[in-house]
């Protein structure tokens, strides 16, 4: 089975929604708050599951690559890649299941949960990657939970706010893309 080629605005879209959560990740001055699950999440709404897995895998490693801090162990990068990718699918998903549609009160609680069920995803492979290369699993899990919650709930608040418009703004696009 061959696959069409990507068009130029699909590969155009991925590339600026790159260079937004990119941005999003060099901006950051407060730690465990981040814009690129979002941008992520809306990558899946705007361009599908592949695409949005994509630009999640591309950005997060492009991050943990040329991290501000040092590069990030093999071990912890690949753990990074894999738990921000999904973020792509699930924004196809939310899409699929026609959620940007729905009142913005069921969309934003919606979100939330997306929110939680990505970043708790995000936040708990990457701390066992840690625990592993340490060798203290247990320790790094339960020292990684103040740390967690605190992302949780800053990509809930920003899911639930921003995401809450901007996924029907996003799905839209979407509509235009495949004409």
């Amino acid at each position: 089975i061959t696959r069409p080629m990507p068009s130029a605005r699909h590969l155009s879209y991925a590339a600026l929604m790159v260079a937004a959560g990119l941005t999003g990740v060099y901006a950051e001055t407060i730690p465990n708050f981040e814009v690129l699950t979002l941008v992520v999440f809306l990558s899946g709404v705007l361009l599908g599951a592949g695409w949005g897995a994509t630009v999640g895998g591309v950005s997060m490693l492009a991050y943990s690559l040329l991290n501000p801090y040092g590069p990030v162990h093999p071990l912890v990068t690949v753990s990074q890649v894999v738990g921000e990718l999904a973020a792509g699918p699930a924004g196809a998903w939310f899409v699929a299941l026609g959620f940007e549609r729905r009142p913005a009160v069921v969309r934003g609680a919606v979100l939330a949960v997306n929110a939680v069920l990505l970043t708790g995803f995000f936040d708990a492979l990457t701390n066992f990657a840690t625990g592993v290369l340490f060798g203290q699993i247990r320790m790094t899990m339960v020292g990684g939970i103040p740390f967690a919650l605190w992302h949780i709930g800053t990509n809930l608040a920003l899911f639930a706010t921003l995401g809450t418009p901007l996924v029907v703004v996003f799905a839209r696009y979407r509509s235009r893309l495949s004409q």
